[in-house]
């Protein structure tokens, strides 16, 4: 029976690989067409030019959203099928097998114009101009012509190095720049999958784990062909979970410090750690910590953060006031709703409401996993990396109003490497598979949180029911 299953198993992989394969060669050629139309168009806006042909039209935004469906739901498939799977295999024989995948999304052109900011960026370093005081627009580049983002630069200053490091190649093409960060992104997407690899060494699922990871086609979308920087932070969260377990407290909060330079989310990290090391009575570790990050703030402030407008520009203020993809975006439709015929100032304060209320109870919810650690009694290192993954996912459910779909790319590192945790895994990959099943619909997109949070107020329930089935026995 079991030499049967492994058959019937192997056969119904081959299957699946076939059309994964199929699938995303047509997915490849849609976003090369999708890319061609959005070059035309900005090039035409650029020079001025109107009336130009929309390429980019819902109906082929909706045939790119069912590829991109149908790629993730094979996915699952291959997930559900292989759940069992306890086979071996070394990491060179895993680059082997999942090469054409990792290839095709590094080919691909990006889609979002993200990575063109990224490489502008680094332009306005190459130039002597600081782009944590200077807005993107004041600044004019070959790239130019394809920003949708006219501020000062969000990113962090180690962010800045490897923006100034693509925007050498610029000079012989832009595009030859773009693929330069491209490139950089697919190495720390293998990085990243490498270390996953090594951690897991005792575990039965190691193989298996790290192929899902490396060939998620969520993944490779959003940190490899769309390129964005989440993919380096997912690279610290990895190595700060690693140093955590391994109980190198000092290492993980420069790991910490590293991620906030490079973006801001591992900011909100960091506490929790500082947190768990007065817990621990660590002082000694607690003091070289504070000291490292007190130099740490020091140094930016005396060189490329010298103002606290230069600061500011990290929180990313032009999304201030906008939402998208978040329940946030939810409720605004809903009080803009034509036969609610809401005037515009009711509207404002109703959401205001919200918003407040939406904050306390991250606010709420991040302190109670703040002070965990001393009313856990067993809590450990292992609690503690579970923790990080999970602050974070409440933080883009309940506190994020603009939403982008990869930001929860960093969540499967965690659950990468806490595989045994079913309910953040579940909640995490309900999260990041959500965005693909909207199939680019906009009104589908304004759900794209609202699962996950209906998983953890599952959760939540459940809870309370077993509380109080157990008071009352």
């Amino acid at each position: 029976m079991l030499n049967t299953n492994n058959y019937q198993n192997d056969k119904n992989n081959k299957i699946l690989l076939v059309i994964a394969i199929i699938l995303s060669l047509i997915f490849f050629l849609e976003l090369a067409l999708r890319a061609y139309s959005f070059y035309i168009e900005a090039l035409a806006n650029s020079q001025g030019e109107r009336n130009v042909p929309d390429f980019s039209n819902s109906f082929v935004k909706l045939r790119i959203g069912i590829e991109y469906f149908g790629l993730n739901i094979i996915y699952i498939i291959w997930l559900v099928i292989n759940k069992q799977g306890q086979i071996y295999i070394n990491f060179t024989k895993i680059l082997k097998n999942t090469s054409f995948f990792l290839l095709i999304a590094f080919i691909s052109y990006p889609v979002t114009g993200d990575i063109n900011l990224y490489v502008h960026y680094g332009l306005m370093d190459l130039n002597k101009i600081n782009p944590f005081l200077n807005a993107a627009n004041t600044f004019t580049s070959s790239l130019s012509p394809f920003l949708a983002w006219k501020q000062t630069s969000t990113y962090g200053p180690i962010s800045q190095l490897f923006f100034m490091f693509s925007a050498y190649f610029t000079t012989i093409s832009p595009s030859l720049g773009i693929y330069v960060f491209k490139l950089l992104c697919l190495v720390f997407h293998i990085i990243n999958s490498y270390l996953i690899w090594q951690y897991l060494k005792i575990s039965p699922y190691r193989s298996n784990v790290t192929i899902a990871y490396i060939i998620s086609p969520f993944m490779l979308y959003e940190q490899v062909t769309n390129a964005h920087i989440d993919v380096f932070i997912s690279t610290v969260l990895i190595i700060l979970i690693i140093c955590l377990k391994k109980r190198s407290y000092i290492a993980a909060i420069i790991a910490g410090w590293i991620g906030f330079l490079i973006k801001t989310l591992p900011i909100i990290w960091l506490p929790l750690i500082f947190v768990y090391l007065i817990k621990q009575q660590r002082w000694k570790s607690l003091f070289i910590a504070l000291s490292v990050s007190v130099a740490i703030v020091i140094a930016a402030d005396l060189t490329v953060l010298p103002t606290v407008e230069s600061w500011e520009s990290l929180l990313n203020p032009g999304v201030k006031e906008r939402v998208i993809n978040s329940i946030y975006a939810l409720v605004t439709q809903v009080l803009s709703l034509k036969h609610l015929n809401l005037p515009i100032s009711l509207q404002k304060f109703v959401f205001s409401i919200f918003k407040t209320i939406m904050f306390s109870i991250f606010v709420v919810s991040y302190i109670i996993i703040l002070t965990k650690p001393y009313f856990k009694k067993n809590y450990d290192e292992t609690n503690l990396s579970l923790n990080l993954g999970w602050i974070t996912l409440i933080l883009f459910i309940l506190a994020t109003p603009w939403y982008c779909s990869w930001y929860s790319s960093v969540l499967l590192a965690v659950v990468a490497l806490n595989i045994h945790s079913k309910r953040f895994a579940i909640t995490s990959i309900i999260l990041c598979l959500t965005n693909p099943l909207t199939l680019n619909l906009p009104l589908l997109k304004l759900l794209t949180v609202v699962p996950a949070l209906v998983v953890i107020l599952f959760w939540f329930v459940r809870d309370i029911q077993t509380q109080k089935k157990s008071l009352t026995n």
